[in-house]
């Protein structure tokens, strides 16, 4: 059984296309199904993430800026929290491939659309799809609530920037594992993107799905390495596709929390970026910012002086 992808009319022009996580931590892993149908197509696929982990101080893998790095399998010494290496080190132990992920520095907007220039060329990518673990990168950022909205903002500021890649989407996985997000809202902004030609379809993860059962079976690898904490995020994907429902609770780290696990988490959203990036409110507000906290920081100021949009409907997710 396959992945019924409904972006395949945009990528099939595409030789290098790029996944990347956009939202930073395990993000990346949500974009696998889709890398290994593509790659079973024959497409040219990249992996990249806006890595949580200290990039700038990494000593291995190969390193194109001191904020950009690809890692690799190679390096062989335990680190507290990098699932872009043991990523990589499952791609060589279980599918004896040597694969580089490339990985972002936690920085500000600047130095992040220099490394993605920088990457681009390097790969000859033309054609990029962000990955978003949950579904904040559609909020615009009126909303009572917005999540943890800064590091999806941060990547969808860039890549919409890199006006050199006619094909840039967004794929979002997990609706409904976010916690301190406005869904009525949510919806409202997905609604809003399908009138503007912005929503480019959903397709389901099923069990029986080779490309689902390889990204689980990574998922597992990387969270039972050393020093390495479990994604809520990817738990909640997983939870859902094998049919659990509810409350319920794949790792230790989410014990003691009220979980709603449902069968929404299991689909792909797929949408035009450059919709997306139209509709949020604070892309303007972080241009030219150097470092993360001088995005966090205008983000912060901005949204304290935003005015929030009343729910417009009692729906709820």
């Amino acid at each position: 059984m396959k992945l019924n992808l409904p972006i395949m009319d945009q990528l099939n022009h595409c030789n290098n296309i790029l996944i990347a996580g956009m939202g930073g931590g395990y993000d990346l892993f949500c974009g696998l199904p889709v890398y290994f149908e593509l790659r079973d197509i024959g497409k040219n696929v990249h992996l990249a993430n806006y890595s949580f982990s200290d990039i700038e101080y990494f000593e291995g893998g190969h390193r194109l800026s001191p904020t950009l790095v690809g890692v690799d399998a190679a390096f062989n010494e335990p680190v507290v929290y990098f699932p872009e290496l043991y990523l990589s080190k499952w791609f060589r132990e279980v599918r004896n491939e040597d694969l580089t992920i490339w990985s972002f520095h936690k920085t500000g907007t600047r130095d992040l659309l220099s490394n993605y220039n920088l990457l681009i060329d390097y790969l000859n990518i033309d054609g990029i799809l962000l990955i978003d673990g949950g579904v904040d990168s559609l909020l615009r950022g009126d909303e009572e609530e917005t999540a943890s909205l800064i590091e999806d903002a941060i990547s969808l500021f860039v890549v919409n920037e890199l006006k050199q890649i006619e094909t840039r989407l967004i794929g979002c996985i997990g609706l409904g594992a976010e916690l301190g997000l406005s869904y009525n809202q949510l919806l409202e902004n997905i609604a809003e993107l399908t009138r503007k030609n912005g929503f480019l379809g959903n397709c389901s993860l099923t069990p029986q799905m080779p490309s689902y059962q390889l990204y689980e079976k990574a998922v597992f690898y990387v969270h039972s390495q050393p020093f390495q904490d479990p994604s809520v995020i990817n738990a909640s994907i997983i939870s859902a596709v094998r049919g659990e429902f509810g409350n319920f609770h794949l790792t230790q780290k989410t014990h003691g929390s009220h979980l709603k696990i449902s069968p929404f988490m299991s689909q792909y959203w797929f949408f035009d970026l450059i919709k997306v990036a139209d509709q949020n409110l604070f892309l303007p507000h972080i241009r030219e910012t150097a470092t993360f906290w001088d995005s966090l920081q205008a983000f912060l100021s901005t949204r304290e002086f935003l005015p929030k949009r009343q729910n417009s409907s009692s729906f709820l997710l």
